[in-house]
């Protein structure tokens, strides 16, 4: 009986210090509940742009009928567009930030945080600022007024200001080419030091033409171009390079927008291969580029020795 006492009155002592300190951390944040909602979007389907600024340079990211396109430029790389609703929908406050350390963190993300902007057509929906300390794992995210919270995703222990940090050429998408088979008008293949290789695939209704070939064989035209409209880097690279490309491949498509021009450097006995497009460079694994890179003759069609086929059947 007296320890069971006992063990009642240490709980009411532990019950009464945690009341106190709740009442002390209610009185800091202005004795209101925080709202662990403040900047997820419940509905994140009719955001069609969010704007990212941080150090003089702007990330645009926008909603095109061909999809997302960062700056009107270049296409949004898919994970990261699955990463970016993720943290518009799901980012949940912890804690405010008050007193000096609130202070020290606006401060910090006034000089090296991002801002950002989220739209649905020419509304703004909401907009805060993003900073942090990445070393720590520590995201925070504030109102326009200067009040910073504690922020994180539920299930994960990451760095989530990071994505808002990360530069331009990073949300380029890995796909090089952004036209369909449908939508192709022609494309070309060039290899300066063996110009017998070189050859056009055009579109001549109902179907496409191969330079040089006569008796074509379809069904490798069609695979073909299927293999060079999902044709992947490995990664986006940020560098520059002023040798001569090995291979220039061009495409021409209905929308002008989706003109492209590859132009690989190396050679084929290295394991990567350098690439660029516009002035964004990408990594390619060799191994990735060998369906594409094809002579005229690939596409011609062969009819099957008969006597061979013959000695088959026996």
């Amino acid at each position: 009986m007296v320890n069971k006492t006992i063990s009642l009155a240490m709980l009411l002592v532990f019950l009464i210090m945690v009341s106190v300190a709740l009442s002390f951390w209610q009185k800091g944040t202005g004795g209101t509940k925080v709202d662990q909602d403040l900047f997820a979007i419940d509905d994140i389907d009719p955001i069609d742009r969010v704007v990212i600024s941080r150090a003089g340079k702007v990330i645009d990211c926008r909603a095109f009928s061909r999809g997302f396109l960062i700056n009107g430029k270049f296409p949004m790389d898919e994970n990261l567009l699955t990463v970016l609703a993720a943290v518009l929908q799901q980012v949940r406050v912890q804690r405010p930030l008050v007193g000096q350390e609130g202070q020290e963190a606006w401060a910090r993300i006034q000089e090296s945080g991002s801002h950002v902007k989220i739209y649905e057509g020419e509304e703004m929906l909401i907009s805060y600022w993003t900073g942090g300390d990445e070393s720590k794992q520590n995201s925070y995210f504030a109102t326009e007024d200067g009040e910073v919270y504690l922020v994180r995703l539920p299930g994960y222990f990451s760095y989530v200001s990071g994505l808002f940090e990360l530069p331009l050429w990073k949300w380029r998408s890995l796909t090089v080419f952004f036209n369909t088979w449908r939508s192709l008008l022609s494309f070309s293949y060039k290899d300066p030091s063996q110009p017998d290789n070189n050859f056009e695939i055009n579109y001549r209704d109902p179907f496409f033409s191969v330079s040089g070939i006569h008796r074509l064989d379809s069904n490798r035209v069609m695979n073909y171009l299927q293999d060079l409209v999902t044709l992947r880097a490995s990664s986006v690279v940020d560098t520059l390079y002023e040798g001569k490309p090995w291979l220039e491949l061009s495409t021409t498509d209905i929308d002008p927008v989706k003109n492209q021009t590859l132009l690989l450097y190396g050679d084929t006995s290295q394991s990567t291969i350098l690439g660029r497009v516009g002035e964004q460079y990408f990594i390619f694994r060799t191994m990735s580029l060998a369906p594409i890179l094809k002579n005229t003759g690939y596409f011609e069609h062969r009819t099957p020795n008969i006597e061979h086929r013959m000695s088959k059947n026996r």
